[in-house]
This record gives structure tokens, C-alpha cells and sequence, in this order.
């Protein structure tokens, strides 16, 4: 029940509202309930009354034995077995919608159907039939099977593999970095499936690695190939297996890059949902390069649903938790004080404050690692946004050095940077040069959308 009430971001007060109001709407009565009584729920020092099991099953939705609510005699009345959702019509869905979504990259106008486009399409085509095998059902199904006794040697080989992929996706092309991460997950769901450990309420090793894998996938998905959809199939797999593997850390890391592909659209409510997981699930030990991150994605998100003046309140809070003690995990390798200061920088910038958005930029470009090009590129197409209104000419030689970069190694976040540049510099012939320029870079969804 604890990991199901992270999962929605709610502290025990706002659990006990909840139930509290389900009881009310059910004429149930008043509850009487307590944070207080949560906690010894949640500890296992207290079962949870027959009429409180009701409104949780209701609330989250899962039968009282998979929150943990029955006791052992309880569950000893449990038939053998357990029905499996069938999947079949979600699989038809998500089948037509990656079929319809690459039908409009083949018929969409444009300058001709480059490899940023095929690459696109690629994803969307290939991955249905693997989606279509490997449904978030049967993943949770994989922890059930009674079968033999998983073999040691095995998981710390897809550890190991696991922590190969998360170095080589600096210096790995996208598509090639795609197919090799999308069949380690294939594997890990797979060998997840074969056997059970029982680990005595300890967390579980591949789960936690098949978990990071996914998460990879879905950055790849969503930050390089520009594939919001797909890359939220990625995260429900991450999700799923995270799960089952009791990882705050890794949860917490899950939840708020979710939160990026409502705040990329402008759904504030949505993003926020996972925010708030996110920062539910950092309570319990994220380091400080974790916090100040999800800080960071914070007013990323803010900025970009028109909230600002918060977001510099975030950036505020990600530099106080940068001097906090704590241990980060190893797969932390996507952030940096550099990095926090290209966040600032955007942030900035989305809120109309150019200057300000230039002093942070300046200063992520002079710390960044020399082999970062990816983020490289974005901080040189923001930075290019920033100095478009009074240097135009540095603007376009900001932005063909992200270019020359992205002809090497494609990016989609960075290529979403573009069209504010063209727009900063509208009307100019450095802004015409510069659209000539980078017509090739450009993604179908970023084209559509601007």
C-alpha cells in the first residue's frame, strides 16, 4: 500500500482525506482515521479494519492482496492461480496508433523524407510488434511464476550489460543505441519471466535493472528520437518493473522524466501528477544531485506551462539541494552543476528574461564536459534564442555549431530548440540562412507543432 500511495504523490494526510471522502460519497460514515494509524498500517504494526480495506481497494483500484492488506491466514483462502487481463485490445489500440502515426510521417509535406524522418518512422514501425509481446500486464505477470530459482550469474551479466548501455548512449547513435536497448529490455522481461527469487522483502537486483533499462529507453524515445508515445510505453514498462524492484531513488528518477512529455505539451496538471510522485518517492534518500535534478525538471516544466516565476523558485532549490548531504546512485550520469545551469538558462528564457537566460547558458558552455554534444547543441540553440534580439549575427553562429553538431549526432531535444531561434530571428537574412540551414534537422513532430 505504501508503494501505491507514493506512486500518486500523497502523504498519509492526504490519504486519510481521501479515504475519508470516499466513505462519505459511499454513505460509509465518517472514518475516524488518522495519519497516525496510516503509518502503523504501513509498518505492519496494525491490518487495516474491513470497512477501511474497502475505500483502499477502491482508491487504488487492486484487490486487497496486492496492497498488502490481508493478513496471512487471509491469504491462505486465496484460490492457486490468477486471471490474467487480456491485453489483446490494447495491443490492437496502441498496433493503430503507432500504424497511423507512421502512415502521417510517409504522407506529410515537406522538404523530402530524411533520415531524421526515417528514423521516426522506423521507431514507430518497429516497435509495435515488440510492444504488442511485451505488455505491461505480462510484465507484472513475470513476478508470479512459480518457476525454479533465478541463476545469480545471469543477473549480474544483465546488470552488467545494463550499466554498458547507460555509458555508451553519450557516444552511441541514436537508432543504433535504440535497437540495442529495446532487446536488453526484451531479455530482462524475458528472464524475469522464466524464474522467481525470493528475497525476504529485499529489493530485487534485475528487476531494478530492468527498470534502468527502460527508463534508457525511454530517454532514447523521447529525448533523441522525438517519440513522446512510445517513450510513454517505455516509462508504464520502467514503472512496472520498479515496482516489483523498491527503488525510491530509481522511482523517483522514472516519475519525473514522465513528467517531461505532458510539460513538452503544455499539460500542466498531468506533468505535475508525476512531479509529485517524484518528489514522494525522493523523500525516502535521494542524494543531492537526484533533488536538485527533479528541482530542475520542476521548473522546466513550470516554464513551459506559463508558470515562471516559479521555476526560478525551483532553480533556488536545486542549488541549495546540490550542497546537501547524501550518495547518488551510479545511473545518475544525465545531470551536474553544468547542467543545472542550462536548466536555469531555459527556464529563463521561456520566461522572456534574455539576459538573465544568457549569464546561465554562458556558464553551462564553459563547464560542460568537451564530449557532451547532445546537450551541447541545446545549450547552443538557447543561448543562440537569447542574443537573437540584440546580436543577431553571434545568434547564427551559435546556432550552426549546434548544427554541425546535430549532423553528427542527431538529437531531438535539441532540434525542438530550433523553431525559437527562427522566430527570434524572423525577418532578418541571417534567420532566412538559417532556416535554409536547418530545414534537414527537423523532426515531423517539431515541424508540425511550431
Amino acid at each position: 500500500m505504501t508503494w501505491e500511495r507514493l506512486q500518486r504523490g500523497w502523504s498519509r494526510e492526504e490519504l486519510v482525506t481521501q479515504v475519508t471522502a470516499s466513505m462519505r460519497a459511499h454513505g460509509d460514515g465518517e472514518s475516524g482515521l488518522t495519519a497516525h494509524t496510516v503509518r502503523r498500517w504501513e509498518s505492519g504494526q496494525r491490518w487495516p479494519e474491513p470497512r477501511f480495506r474497502k475505500h483502499l481497494v477502491l482508491l487504488f483500484g487492486l484487490p486487497a492482496s496486492e496492497l498488502g492488506l490481508l493478513t496471512a491466514e487471509e491469504l491462505e483462502n486465496q484460490p492457486c492461480g490468477a486471471a490474467v487481463v487480456d491485453s489483446a485490445a490494447r495491443d490492437n489500440a496502441l498496433g493503430a496508433m503507432v500504424s497511423a502515426e507512421l502512415r502521417r510521417l510517409l504522407m506529410s509535406d515537406g522538404a523530402g523524407f530524411g533520415r531524421q524522418q526515417f528514423l521516426r518512422a522506423a521507431l514507430a514501425a518497429g516497435l509495435s510488434p515488440f510492444l504488442a509481446s511485451v505488455t505491461v500486464d505480462r510484465a507484472d505477470a513475470a513476478w508470479h511464476n512459480p518457476g525454479s530459482t533465478r541463476d545469480p550469474r545471469a543477473v549480474e551479466a544483465y546488470e552488467s550489460v545494463t550499466a554498458s548501455q547507460r555509458s555508451l548512449y553519450w557516444r552511441t547513435p541514436a537508432d543504433t543505441m535504440w535497437d540495442a536497448t529495446r532487446g536488453h529490455l526484451r531479455l530482462g522481461l524475458t528472464l524475469l519471466g522464466q524464474a522467481t527469487i525470493h528475497q525476504d522483502g529485499g529489493a530485487d537486483p534485475l528487476a531494478r535493472a530492468v527498470a534502468e533499462t527502460a527508463l534508457l529507453a525511454a530517454r532514447i524515445a523521447f529525448f533523441d528520437l522525438g517519440s513522446p508515445a512510445v517513450a510513454t510505453r517505455c516509462f508504464e514498462q520502467a514503472e512496472s518493473a520498479v515496482e516489483h524492484a523498491g527503488d525510491h531513488r530509481l522511482a523517483a528518477a522514472i516519475a519525473a522524466h514522465r513528467a517531461f512529455v505532458p510539460g513538452f505539451a503544455g499539460d500542466a496538471v498531468a506533468a505535475q501528477r508525476h512531479l509529485d510522485v517524484a518528489q514522494a518517492h525522493a523523500r525516502f534518500g535521494a542524494g543531492p544531485n537526484l533533488s536538485a535534478w527533479i528541482h530542475c525538471v520542476t521548473a522546466e516544466v513550470h516554464a513551459r506551462t506559463g508558470q515562471g516565476s516559479t521555476a526560478r523558485d525551483r532553480i533556488r532549490q536545486a542549488q541549495h539541494a546540490l550542497g546537501t548531504n547524501g550518495t547518488d546512485p551510479d545511473w545518475l550520469d544525465f545531470f551536474s552543476p553544468a547542467r543545472l545551469a542550462a536548466f536555469a538558462g531555459n527556464a529563463e528564457l521561456l520566461a522572456g528574461r534574455r539576459e538573465a537566460a544568457a549569464r546561465w547558458l554562458d556558464q553551462s558552455l564553459a563547464d560542460l564536459d568537451p564530449q557532451a554534444d547532445k546537450q551541447r547543441a541545446v545549450v547552443l540553440l538557447d543561448l543562440a534564442a537569447a542574443h537573437a534580439p540584440t546580436d543577431a549575427d553571434h545568434a547564427v553562429t551559435l546556432a550552426h555549431q549546434a548544427c554541425d553538431m546535430l549532423d553528427d549526432h542527431p538529437y531531438s531535444a535539441a532540434v525542438e530548440r530550433i523553431p525559437a531561434v527562427h522566430r527570434a530571428l524572423a525577418g532578418t537574412p541571417a534567420g532566412v540562412e538559417l532556416v535554409d540551414r536547418t530545414r534537414a534537422l527537423c523532426l515531423p513532430s517539431v515541424a508540425a507543432e511550431r
